[in-house]
């Protein structure tokens, strides 16, 4: 938005109601709760953050609550794991030297 612009269109509006109500129209429109005055274009600013702030905010996104494939059970988890994993293979454990050696 080009504040300039929109700056002087709020003028020559507010010009035109103060003359038509005979008194300064500066203070008296829906955007001029965020106006500051102390900024080079306090009207324009103010009109763009009214219309920010009078826009609804964006809602999130819905969550989805239904997944393509049911949940399976624990026990049906536990059986297709067993069934595809490998079993582990173990060795038995050797005694270490140690151990061996102070038992002679």
């Amino acid at each position: 938005m080009k504040y300039q612009a929109k700056q002087e269109e709020l003028d020559v509006k507010k010009w035109l109601v103060s003359e038509k109500n005979g008194s300064d129209a500066c203070g008296d429109f829906d955007y001029c709760k965020h106006c500051d005055k102390t900024i080079e274009y306090p009207c324009a600013v103010a009109s763009e953050k009214a219309e920010a702030a009078n826009k609804p905010a964006a809602k999130p996104a819905a969550k989805k609550t239904a997944s393509a494939k049911p949940a399976a059970k624990k026990a049906d988890v536990k059986s297709e794991v067993a069934a595809t994993s490998a079993p582990k293979a173990t060795t038995a454990k050797k005694p270490s030297a140690s151990r061996s050696a102070a038992k002679k």
